[in-house]
Order: structure tokens, then C-alpha cells, then sequence
């Protein structure tokens, strides 16, 4: 039997993929799918735009934005400044330091979490070990005394997200970087498979995954200025 959690995780990844199927064949009116007139770069950041949009309805009433950490960490190293692109700031916990538009400078304590969002995998991280090492960092520097799991990556699309998601353990057993909830773990959700001419294919297991995560690790539990 389906509890109502059940049925509503089963909505929210019904209306995403349909949000998704739609808003492409939207933008296919200015962007064609033809090989020789289409722009991959283009559809891909239109794409994670459409994914912003969906995460910033999911944290409720809190703020999805980019910037850095102020203070740095209490025990006296002075280190650069973490460039951060998905800072979730919960403006009923405390104020910003500085803010222009999406731009950001503000206490750890005020956010709830943090979800860096990536195109793919190339460039600076080109293995999702390199990645969440990239998420523990920020963990490490900046949210101390919280679950690993409350920083997250997100990858709009691999060619084999699947197999891309597949992390070893050090049992030798077989484990998920999308697995929310692992201990130690920054997970990392991979949303799409990318095919030919632009086409999107879901990732089910990691978008459902992350529905959860947004909801179960975007919340803060201690009250620190009162």
C-alpha cells in the first residue's frame, strides 16, 4: 500500500519530467533540433536554468543563491575564499552580510545547505570523485558540525548516468553517489542522460533522490541567536 509520501514523490517527478518535455519543446521554436542549426550549449544552460527554477520551489520560503562564506572557520587558518553557486540562505534564521541580486556574502549559520549545480562533468571535475572531494571541501570549511549530506551537487546530464553514479565502497560492495541519506557522503544527482541532437532522457533514481534530499536537507535545526 502507498502512503501519501509515496504518491507525492510520485507527483513531484511526474510534473518535473512533464515541466522539462514541455519547456524543450518550447524553446525548439528558437532552437531548432536540426543538426546543422542547433546550439547544444544553448538547450543545455536553458535546461539548467529549468532546474534552478525547480529546486527554488522546493525550498520553500528559503533563497537559492551564489557568493561565499563570512566568517571563515573559528580556528584561525585564513584561507581564499570558496567561490559557491548554490548557497541556500534561510533569511528566518539571520540577515546577510552583503547582498547584490543573486550575489551573496553571509554567516554559514543562516543557510540551510548548499547545492552546487553543474552543466556536466568536464573541466574541473571530470570523475564524480572529484567532485564531491570539491563538496566535502566546502563541508569541511564551512558547515563543521553538520551531515555531510547537507552539501550536494547536482549534474544536469551525463552520456551514462547510471554508470556514472556507481561508487565503490571500501567493502567492495557497490554504492550510489545519488544514495542521499549515506553517511559521510555528499551526494550527487545526476538528472538526465544526454543523446543525440539535444535529447534528454530522465535519470528516475536520481531525480526522485533528489526531491528527497531537498526536502530532508534543507532545513535548519539549531537556533543561533536566540
Amino acid at each position: 500500500m502507498k502512503t501519501s509520501e509515496d504518491r507525492l514523490l510520485k507527483y513531484a517527478v511526474k510534473t518535473f519530467a512533464q515541466t522539462i518535455e514541455l519547456k524543450v519543446r518550447q524553446v525548439r521554436d528558437f532552437v531548432p533540433k536540426e543538426k546543422t542549426f542547433t546550439n547544444t550549449d544553448l538547450t543545455g544552460r536553458y535546461i539548467e536554468e529549468l532546474v534552478r527554477g525547480f529546486i527554488r520551489r522546493w525550498i520553500r520560503h528559503q533563497h537559492l543563491l551564489h557568493g561565499t562564506f563570512y566568517p571563515e572557520p573559528s580556528d584561525g587558518t585564513r584561507k581564499k575564499p570558496m567561490q559557491i553557486d548554490g548557497i541556500i540562505y534561510d533569511p528566518n534564521s539571520g540577515p546577510v552580510t552583503l547582498q547584490e541580486g543573486d550575489f551573496v556574502v553571509v554567516n554559514p549559520a543562516f543557510c540551510s545547505a548548499v547545492i552546487e549545480i553543474k552543466m556536466t562533468l568536464s573541466g574541473d571535475f571530470s570523475t564524480m570523485k572529484k567532485f564531491e572531494e570539491h563538496l566535502q571541501e566546502i563541508r569541511t570549511r564551512y558547515f563543521p558540525d553538520r551531515t555531510a549530506y547537507h552539501v550536494m551537487g547536482v549534474v544536469i546530464a551525463d552520456k551514462d548516468p547510471e554508470n556514472v553514479s556507481k561508487r565503490k565502497l571500501a567493502s567492495g560492495e557497490v554504492d550510489h553517489y545519488y544514495k542521499y541519506y549515506a553517511g559521510g557522503l555528499c551526494p550527487i544527482f545526476v538528472l538526465f542522460k544526454e543523446k543525440e541532437q539535444c535529447q534528454y532522457e530522465l535519470h528516475a533514481e536520481a531525480i526522485e533522490a533528489m526531491i528527497h534530499a531537498i526536502y530532508r536537507n534543507t532545513k535548519i535545526n539549531t537556533i543561533h541567536l536566540g
